[in-house]
């Protein structure tokens, strides 16, 4: 059923594509109109006392130090047989060898089946049919699997650390570009990451009803922008109980909010402010979550900026009052926003962060970052793995630890970019308590190749 559905949905979008190729007789083919894509990457990664899911040396699942290598390749055409049409097509394939983790590990209840973030065996990835300069030249319409990211990737980001590529999305997206900035409108779904399921006979994740926008207020020395947003992130299935009323129940989230941009010759300034409502089975969602963050760029040798930031992520007061204060991140990546090391995500979160970066090359950036990670609320849990880290009592205290990473990057030519970094995490009061004393550390060398060609 679901195949037919498929093909009904491409018959539909053929059609469409056909009626607007009729009405654009004045649009022009372009010389290249048939490109061929690959990107290949590659990681190893090493985890010392520490894994996706657990902190310390004794984790209940996987290994505590655990050295793997990642492997994911994309290929795929783009096809533009009129300048306002482009079709694209592209499939990807992802592995992890020697990793300890076990697959069973990302065995989703909620869901009812697996969500791998490192393996998803010969997928169908971004595929869509993108038509441009509709009705009054200025909408977009994009149908299909695609990619939905916005402004710094805090709220909207396509997650691409993560092997699998976190954020894929089933979607109809309706753009209308002005002078001044853009409004987004957007329905869709998004996929499940199952090993060697084929997306296309499964489920979906979560279902979103959305809009985002950007608007330029000012411009010139002083520059200054809005994005508004306003979206849901609902599954309607009954798979999630509350805290006192243990109803099988779905889940409806609501969000709202906006984004600040802002600079003044060398200085910048980036905050988000994002309100969430809904329920969560028979529990009523009350949270929310900002993050603001200070940048100077120093007009010296090597580009030196220096970088002031705090996240913030409400939590859940009280485990036992059927009322749900945790904020839920909606689609945002977390990888370069709350510690490289991926033991924090935007939820239950107090992130102070300081952050340097240089440039000695004009083909090679390093950055050195800290954090200081505290929760917003005793009594809920450590994002890392909420259901394994919570002290209801609160008697764990709020400070989790401390983090400082070094990341280089080095593209040597056009196709090639090196990373590497290394992270160490010094655990505070909740973390031992919790979870382990014992300091982490964290190692990645990663090379990626980018290369197209027109046929």
């Amino acid at each position: 059923m679901r195949i037919y559905r498929w093909l009904c949905f491409v018959v539909v979008l053929v059609a469409l594509v056909a009626a607007e190729a009729d009405n654009c007789a004045a649009a022009q083919t372009i010389e290249s109109p048939l490109t061929f894509g690959i990107n290949i990457r590659t990681r190893y990664e090493l985890q010392n006392n520490f894994n996706q899911k657990y902190y310390g040396a004794n984790p209940a699942q996987g290994e505590a130090n655990d050295g793997f290598v990642l492997g994911r390749l994309r290929a795929g055409f783009d096809w533009r047989p009129l300048d306002n049409i482009h079709l694209a097509l592209w499939g990807q394939s992802s592995d992890a060898w020697d990793y300890a983790m076990p697959d069973s590990a990302y065995a989703n209840k909620t869901f009812g089946m697996t969500n791998h973030p490192q393996k998803d065996r010969w997928e169908l990835y971004t595929s869509y049919i993108e038509i441009s300069a509709i009705a009054a030249q200025d909408l977009t319409l994009k149908v299909g699997r695609q990619k939905i990211f916005y402004g710094n990737n805090r709220v909207f980001g396509p997650g691409e650390w993560g092997n699998s590529g976190r954020w894929v999305w089933d979607a109809a997206k309706l753009s209308w570009a002005f002078k001044r900035g853009f409004v987004d409108i957007y329905y869709g779904k998004t996929m499940l990451h199952q090993i060697d399921n084929f997306s296309l006979n499964h489920r979906h994740g979560y279902e979103s009803l959305g809009g985002y926008a950007h608007i330029d207020i000012l411009t010139g020395a002083l520059s200054l922008a809005i994005e508004p947003m306003l979206f849901s992130k609902n599954d309607y299935h009954p798979h999630y109980t509350g805290e006192v009323d243990k109803t099988a129940d779905d889940l409806t989230f609501w969000y709202g909010g906006a984004r600040l941009t802002a600079q003044l010759h060398n200085l910048s300034l980036d905050a988000t402010y994002v309100q969430e409502r809904g329920h969560f089975a028979e529990d009523d969602i009350d949270a929310y979550g900002y993050h603001v963050m200070l940048a100077y760029k120093f007009s010296a040798p090597w580009q030196p900026q220096l970088k002031l930031a705090y996240s913030y992520a409400s939590g859940d007061s009280d485990p036992y009052d059927g009322k749900n204060e945790t904020f839920h991140e909606a689609f945002g990546a977390k990888d370069k926003m709350y510690g490289r090391m991926n033991l924090f995500s935007w939820s239950n979160l107090r992130d102070l962060e300081v952050g340097v970066s240089v440039k000695p090359h004009k083909k090679i950036s390093i950055n050195v970052t800290a954090h200081q990670f505290k929760l917003a609320q005793s009594s809920d849990g450590w994002s890392l793995n909420r259901s394994f880290y919570r002290d209801k009592s609160g008697n764990s205290g709020t400070d989790v630890g401390k983090e400082l990473d070094l990341v280089i990057a080095y593209k040597p030519l056009p196709e090639h970019k090196i990373t590497t970094g290394f992270g160490h995490f010094w655990p505070d009061e909740f973390a031992e308590n919790m979870a382990s004393g014992q300091q982490a550390n964290w190692f990645f060398c990663q090379w990626e190749y980018t290369f197209s060609t027109d046929v």
